[in-house]
C-alpha cells in the first residue's frame, strides 16, 4: 500500500468526533437530532512495562475499537444510567438520542473523512515538502531527541508554512532563527502528544520479541528504523491511531499560523512599540510560551530581543490592564498609602503588548517591609473589586514593588451565583455569601496543605517557595525499555516574593506591614465610597474579562489523560473522556449551558475560555460567539458598588482575620510535622505522681462552657430557623480552607448537633435542644440542595440518619418520623454506587446507623438497608494472601487497616449486623477481615501498619497513633467487635489486640499536640473508657480518670484553649476535629452511660433526663469545691 492509498484508508474515519459523524448520518438519512452521552472513568496515564505486559498477556490492547452497537450502553454506564442527563448532553449539540443510537447500530455506514480540513492537512503534510532540510533550522543534536524521526513530516510542514509566510516585509527578522524557534515549539508539541503512544508501541514490540540488536539502545534504534524512517512507515503507524494523526496535523498548523500572526503584528507595530516602551527592537532571539492556550492555540508570549530587551504579547484585549492602571493612579494622585508602580500596556483591541517586568531583589529589609505593605494595599483593592485567581504566577516582585501581570480576573462575576433579593436568608446562604465575597476569593491567601498528599500552595501572598509537583518523567530514554512514570519533582519558585541576598522573604514576619497596608486602603475606600465606585465604573465599564467556571487543573488533567493511546484510536472515545465534564450537571443543572463549550475546547487541546464584558450579564465563548444568558444573577458593577457601600469596620476586621489566620496557620503547618513527631507522650508515671483530683461536675461545666462558645460564634438564619458556622476545614484535596460547616458528623452541623443533643440531655437545658433542631433544619436544606451527597455516616447523608435515630430516642419520640423514612430511601439508592465502603466515607458506617434504627424502632426498612449495605461489602471483599480486605480509595489500591478507612471499621459493622441477624456470612467475612489486619501487625512496633501512603510520599513502614488510623482506633473497633461476638467465646485473639492497642496508646497516645477525637488525646482516651468497661479493669478506669483530669487541668492553664485537630491548633466547632467532639467526650467522662460516637454506638436508655434541678444543685456544690480543687490542681502541676 502506497502513501496515496494509506491516506484514503477508511480507518481515518475513526478520527471523526461525535458531532461530525452525527451530521453526516443525519444528512444521509434526513433524520433528526440526538441526546445521550456521559462518562466517569478512572484515567490511566502511566505507560510502563507492568501495564504493557498486562495488555499483551490479556489481549487488552488499546488497538481494539469499542463495538459501535454497544457504545450507547457504555455511555449510559459512564453517566450512571442517567438517561435524562445523557439526552440533555446530546440535545446541547443539536443531537437526538434515538438518532445517535441508530447511528451506533448502523455499523456499515461509511463516513466521509476526505473533505475534513484535518484530513486535507494530513495529505499536505505527507505528500509535500519531503526534501525540506530540517537540520538547517534546528540547533543541537537531534539524535538525542526520542523518536525525532517521527516528528519530521510535521516539522517540514511547519517550515513550508513559515517560509510562505515570511516573505516581503520581514527582512528585519532572521528568518532562519525565527523558523527554528517555531520548529522547537512544534517538535515539543508533537513529542508531548505522541510520547505515550510511541513508548507503548516500543514496549509492545519488545515484549513480543520483535526488536533486534546487541543492546537496549540498538533495539530502540531498530524500532525507529522499522517504523519511522519513511513517511509511509509513519503513516502506517498513525493509521492505528487516527485521532493522534488528526491532533498532530491540527496542532502543527495552528502553532505555525499563530506564530505567523504574532510576527505579522509585531512587524506592523514595531515602530510604535519602540516609541511607546522606549527601547530598540533588533534581533529576535527567543519566543517563550507562557500560560495556557485558548481559542485555537493562542497563548501569552515573551519575545526576547538583543540587548536584553523583552516585551510581552497577549492575544486579548488589554482594556482591563489600562483600567487597573487608572485605578492605581487614582490612589497615587491622592497620596493614599505607599505609591504603586504601574506597568505600561499598549492595547490593540484584539491583542496587546505589555511591559516586561523582570524580577529584582530588595536592597534592604526595609524594602521587604514596604513590599508587604503594598501587598496589603493590593489585597484591599482586589477585595473591593471582586478579583479572583491572583495566584503566585500572576505576580512578579521587582524590588519593593509587586506587579500583577495577569488581570483577566478582575471584577469577576461568579457564574450561577443566584442571590435573588429575599426577605430572609438561611444560615447556610449567609455563610456561603460571606465566604464567596471575602478576601479568600482573591486567591491571594494560602490554601493550606494538611498532609503529604498534596504539596503546593499557589497563593499570591504566600505561595510555596519549594514545591513538589506531580509530573511525568521519561526513564531509560532512547532504549527499548523507555517508559513514562509518575514522578514528584521539586522546584523552587519565588518570583512573587521579595528576596534579599538571594534568600526569599516570606510574609510571616511581616504580618504587621500587611495589616497596615490593608487597613489603610480599606479605610480610604470606606471613607470615599462613592468616589471609588464612580472611578471603577468609569474605568472598567465594557472591559472584557475572563469568567472562570471550573478550576484550570481539571482541564489540564483531562488534556493530559487524552494523550493516552486508548483515547487516540477512536474519536468517540475522546468524546467519552471529555464528557466527564457533564458530571457537574448532576449537582447543578444550570451548568448544562456551558459544558458543551468546555468539551469543544478540550477536544481541540485548549483550556476552555469564557468571557464577559464588565457591566453586562451575558457570557460569551469564541466557538459561536453567541450570548449565553442566565449565567449571572446581576452585573458585576452593581455587585461591586453594593459591596463597597456595605464595607464597614466590622467587615474590615473580619477580612483581616481571614488573612492573618490563614497566613499564620500556613507557617505553623510548615513547622508542625517535625515538631509533633518529636513530641513525647505524657508518661503514666507523671499521672501517678500528680494525682489530680477533679469532680465529674467539672467535666460537665467545661462541656457547658464549650457549648456556649460554639453557640456564640454561630451564624443564625434571618428568621432564626437554621444555623451554621464558618471555620477552618478540609476540602476534597485535604487542604485547609475557611469554609461553611458541612453536613456530616465529621466536620458539620450534624456533628455539632450530636453534641448539643446530649448536652441538652445532661443539663436539662432546652436551649441546647433548640440548637439541635436548627442544625437539623440546615442539614435538610443541604440535602435539598444536593450538598455533600454521599452515603457516608461521617461526611454524608448517613450522618443525619445517625443523629435522627439518637434524637428520637433521647426525646422519647413514639415512632419513626416520615422524613427519616424518606432519608432511608435516599441512602438505599446510593448503595450500589458506593466505592469507598469504609466507615468514614462509605456504606459501612451507615450500615451501623441502620442497625441502630432497627434495634430502637424495629424498622424493617432500616434492617433491609443495613443488609443491602452488608451485601455490598461482601460483594467487593477481595481475597488477600491472608484473610480478606476492601479497597476504599480510588487513589490507593492497597487495602488499609484501621477503623476509619480500613478493615477494622468494616469488620465492626459486619459484627453488629451479625449480632442482629445471625447471618453467618457476615461473621465469616468479619473474621477474614481481622486476619488481614493481623498480617499488618508489627510485634516490634506493637502497632498496625498505616498503608495510606504507598506511592513514595511516606516510608513503607509507617505507623500512627490516632482514632482514624493506628492502634487507638483499631483497639476501639476490637472492643466493639468483642461486645457483639462475646457469646461465641474464643475471644482470645480479639482481646489480645485490645491489650496491644491499650499498651501502645498508653505509651505513645497522649502528646497534647491535639485534643480532637479524630487524631488527638480525647479520641485516644475513648479506648480506655471502653476497654475498662469491657475488661472490668479498675486500673484502666483509674488511668482514664487521671488522664482526663490532667488534660482538663492543662487546658485550664492554657486559658481554656482546646487544641483542635488542624494545623495551628485553632479552635473550630466541629465534632471530629473540633470543640463539639471534645465537649462530647467531656460529657462521656461525666456520664459513662452515654453512647460512644467513636464506636458508632446506638442510643442508650430512653427519654430526655429532667436534670434542670439536679444540674443546678450539682453546679452549686461544685462551685463550693472549686477553690480547693483549683489549688490542688496547681499544686499537682507545680509538683509535676
Amino acid at each position: 500500500m502506497n502513501i496515496q492509498e494509506r491516506l484514503h484508508d477508511s480507518r481515518w474515519s475513526y478520527a471523526l468526533y461525535l458531532t461530525e459523524k452525527y451530521k453526516q448520518f443525519v444528512q444521509r438519512y434526513a433524520a433528526q437530532v440526538p441526546n445521550d452521552l456521559l462518562f466517569s472513568e478512572e484515567i490511566a496515564v502511566d505507560i510502563n512495562e507492568k501495564n504493557i505486559t498486562a495488555d499483551v498477556q490479556h489481549g487488552d490492547m488499546p488497538v481494539e475499537h469499542t463495538s459501535e452497537s454497544g457504545r450507547m450502553q457504555k455511555w449510559l454506564e459512564k453517566f450512571f444510567q442517567d438517561q435524562e442527563l445523557l439526552s440533555n448532553r446530546f440535545q446541547a449539540e443539536s443531537m437526538n438520542m434515538e438518532t445517535v443510537q441508530a447511528m451506533f447500530n448502523d455499523t456499515g455506514f461509511m463516513y466521509d473523512f476526505v473533505q475534513m480540513p484535518w484530513h486535507q492537512e494530513l495529505c499536505s503534510t505527507f505528500l509535500e515538502n519531503e526534501h525540506l532540510e530540517i537540520e538547517y533550522f534546528i540547533e543541537g543534536n537531534t539524535e538525542e531527541i526520542p523518536f525525532f524521526e517521527f516528528s519530521r513530516p510535521f516539522l517540514q510542514r511547519s517550515i513550508q508554512i513559515m517560509t510562505d509566510g515570511l516573505n516581503d516585509g520581514y527582512e528585519w527578522l532572521d528568518k532562519r532563527r525565527v523558523t527554528g524557534l517555531v520548529l522547537k515549539t512544534v517538535s515539543d508539541k508533537v513529542f508531548h502528544m505522541s510520547a505515550k503512544t510511541l513508548i507503548y508501541e516500543l514496549n509492545k514490540a519488545r515484549l513480543q520479541d520483535e526488536l533486534r540488536g546487541e543492546d537496549s539502545r540498538q533495539r530502540y534504534l531498530h524500532f525507529v528504523n522499522q517504523n519511522m524512517q519513511s513517511r509511509d512507515q509513519i503513516l502506517s503507524l498513525l493509521l492505528e491511531y487516527p485521532v493522534l494523526a488528526r491532533g498532530l496535523v491540527e496542532h502543527t498548523l495552528r502553532i505555525s499560523l499563530n506564530m505567523m500572526r504574532v510576527l505579522e503584528r509585531l512587524t506592523r507595530d514595531r515602530r510604535e512599540l519602540e516609541s511607546f516602551f522606549d527601547f530598540k527592537l533588533d534581533k529576535l532571539e527567543d519566543i517563550v510560551f507562557l500560560g495556557d492556550s485558548h481559542n485555537g492555540g493562542a497563548s501569552v508570549l515573551r519575545l526576547a530581543f538583543a540587548e536584553g530587551v523583552n516585551v510581552m504579547y497577549k492575544p486579548r484585549n488589554m482594556a482591563i490592564d489600562t483600567a487597573f492602571a487608572s485605578l492605581l493612579q487614582w490612589f497615587n494622585d491622592q497620596r493614599i498609602g505607599l505609591p504603586f508602580r504601574i506597568a505600561k500596556s499598549l492595547d490593540r483591541a484584539e491583542y496587546g503588548w505589555q511591559q516586561f517586568i523582570p524580577y529584582e531583589e530588595v536592597t534592604s529589609l526595609e524594602g521587604a517591609e514596604r513590599f508587604f505593605e503594598r501587598q496589603g494595599q493590593y489585597l484591599a483593592i482586589l477585595y473591593a473589586v471582586n478579583a479572583t485567581d491572583m495566584h503566585m504566577e500572576n505576580i512578579v516582585a521587582q524590588g519593593e514593588h509587586p506587579f500583577f501581570v495577569d488581570l483577566e480576573s478582575l471584577l469577576h462575576n461568579q457564574p450561577f451565583k443566584y442571590e435573588e433579593e429575599k426577605a430572609h436568608y438561611t444560615a447556610l446562604e449567609k455563610t456561603l455569601s460571606i465566604l464567596n465575597d471575602s478576601v479568600l476569593k482573591t486567591s491571594m491567601l494560602p490554601t493550606l496543605d494538611s498532609n503529604a498528599l498534596y504539596h503546593s500552595d499557589l497563593s499570591g501572598l504566600a505561595g510555596d517557595v519549594d514545591q513538589v509537583l506531580n509530573t511525568y518523567e521519561i526513564h531509560d530514554k532512547n532504549t527499548d525499555t523507555m517508559r513514562i512514570q509518575r514522578s514528584k519533582v521539586s522546584v523552587s519558585r519565588f518570583s512573587h516574593l521579595p528576596s534579599y541576598e538571594h534568600t526569599p522573604i516570606k510574609p510571616e514576619r511581616y504580618i504587621q506591614s500587611l495589616k497596615e497596608g490593608f487597613y489603610r486602603i480599606y479605610s480610604a475606600i470606606m471613607e470615599q465610597k462613592e468616589s471609588f465606585i464612580s472611578t471603577v465604573r468609569n474605568d472598567f465599564h465594557g472591559c472584557a474579562v475572563r469568567t472562570i467556571v471550573r478550576p484550570t487543573v481539571t482541564y489540564f488533567t483531562l488534556i493530559e489523560a487524552s494523550s493516552h493511546p486508548k483515547y487516540l484510536r477512536d474519536g468517540l472515545d475522546k468524546n467519552l473522556l471529555f464528557d466527564m465534564m457533564w458530571m457537574i450537571v448532576r449537582q447543578d443543572r444550570d451548568r448544562e449551558k456551558l459544558v458543551r463549550y468546555e468539551c469543544h475546547d478540550l477536544l481541540h487541546g485548549d483550556v476552555p475560555m469564557f468571557q464577559t464584558f464588565i457591566g453586562e450579564q451575558m457570557l460569551f465563548h469564541h466557538y459561536d460567539n453567541q450570548a449565553i444568558d442566565g449565567v449571572f444573577s446581576s452585573d458585576i458593577l452593581t455587585q461591586t458598588a453594593d459591596k463597597v457601600r456595605a464595607m464597614n469596620p466590622k467587615d474590615m476586621d473580619m477580612q483581616w482575620e481571614f488573612t492573618e489566620r490563614t497566613i499564620q496557620t500556613k507557617y505553623v503547618l510548615e513547622r508542625s510535622f517535625a515538631m509533633e513527631k518529636s513530641t513525647e507522650s505524657v508518661r503514666p508515671e507523671i499521672l501517678n505522681e500528680t494525682q489530680i483530683h477533679m469532680t465529674k461536675e467539672e467535666y460537665l461545666q467545661e462541656a457547658v462552657r464549650i457549648g456556649e462558645y460554639i453557640k456564640d460564634i454561630a451564624i443564625m438564619g434571618d428568621e432564626g430557623l437554621s444555623v451554621s458556622w464558618i471555620s477552618m476545614g478540609m476540602d476534597a484535596d485535604e487542604k485547609l480552607i475557611y469554609k461553611s460547616s458541612e453536613l456530616g458528623l465529621y466536620n458539620g452541623v450534624t456533628g455539632i448537633a450530636y453534641f448539643y443533643l446530649y448536652l441538652s440531655q445532661e443539663t436539662g437545658d432546652h436551649k441546647y435542644m433548640q440548637m439541635v433542631n436548627l442544625c437539623i433544619q440546615t442539614a435538610w436544606e443541604m440535602i435539598r440542595k444536593n450538598i455533600d451527597k454521599n452515603i457516608s455516616l461521617f461526611t454524608g447523608y448517613g450522618s443525619l440518619l445517625y443523629l435522627l435515630v439518637h434524637k428520637a430516642n433521647v426525646c422519647s419520640e413514639p415512632g419513626i418520623n416520615p422524613d427519616t423514612l424518606e432519608l432511608l430511601d435516599i441512602l438505599d439508592d446510593m448503595i450500589d454506587s458506593d466505592q469507598q465502603l469504609d466507615v468514614i466515607s462509605g456504606c459501612a458506617g451507615t450500615l451501623m446507623a441502620c442497625v441502630d434504627m432497627y434495634t430502637s424502632f424495629q424498622s424493617q426498612k432500616a434492617l433491609d438497608v443495613a443488609v443491602r449495605c452488608a451485601d455490598r461489602l461482601l460483594d467487593l471483599a477481595q481475597p488477600m494472601d491472608q484473610g480478606m480486605a476492601w479497597v476504599t480509595s480510588a487513589i490507593n489500591k492497597t487495602p488499609l487497616s484501621g477503623i476509619a478507612h480500613g478493615n477494622a471499621g468494616i469488620c465492626l459493622s459486619l459484627a453488629r449486623l451479625y449480632s442482629t441477624t445471625g447471618n453467618k456470612a457476615y461473621l465469616e467475612t468479619c473474621m477474614e477481615g481481622l486476619k488481614y489486619e493481623e498480617a499488618l501487625y508489627s510485634p516490634e512496633v506493637n502497632n498496625w501498619k498505616d498503608l495510606r501512603f504507598t506511592d513514595g510520599n511516606m516510608p513503607e513502614e509507617h505507623y500512627v497513633m490516632y482514632w482514624c488510623n493506628g492502634a487507638p482506633g483499631l483497639g476501639i473497633a476490637r472492643v466493639g467487635i468483642a461486645q457483639q461476638l462475646r457469646s461465641l467465646g474464643a475471644m482470645d485473639t480479639i482481646e489480645t489486640d485490645i491489650r496491644r492497642a491499650l499498651a501502645k496508646t498508653m505509651e505513645e497516645g497522649f502528646t497534647e499536640v491535639s485534643y480532637s477525637l479524630c487524631h488527638g488525646d480525647m479520641g485516644n482516651l475513648e479506648l480506655f473508657l471502653l476497654a475498662a468497661d469491657y475488661l472490668q479493669d479498675e486500673e484502666l478506669k483509674e488511668f482514664s480518670v487521671q488522664m482526663a483530669n490532667y488534660i482538663v487541668t492543662q487546658v485550664r492553664r492554657d486559658n481554656h484553649h482546646w487544641r483542635c485537630g488542624i494545623p495551628g491548633r485553632q479552635q473550630i466547632p466541629g465534632l471530629m476535629l473540633g470543640l463539639a467532639g471534645i465537649g462530647y467526650q467531656l460529657l462521656r467522662l461525666y456520664n459513662r452511660d452515654l453512647p460512644s460516637v467513636l464506636m458508632m454506638e446506638g442510643p442508650k436508655g430512653k427519654g430526655i433526663r429532667d436534670m434542670a434541678q439536679t444540674y443546678a444543685m450539682e453546679t452549686a456544690s461544685a462551685q463550693q469545691q472549686m477553690t480547693t480543687m483549683e489549688q490542688s490542681s496547681h499544686m499537682g502541676q507545680h509538683h509535676a
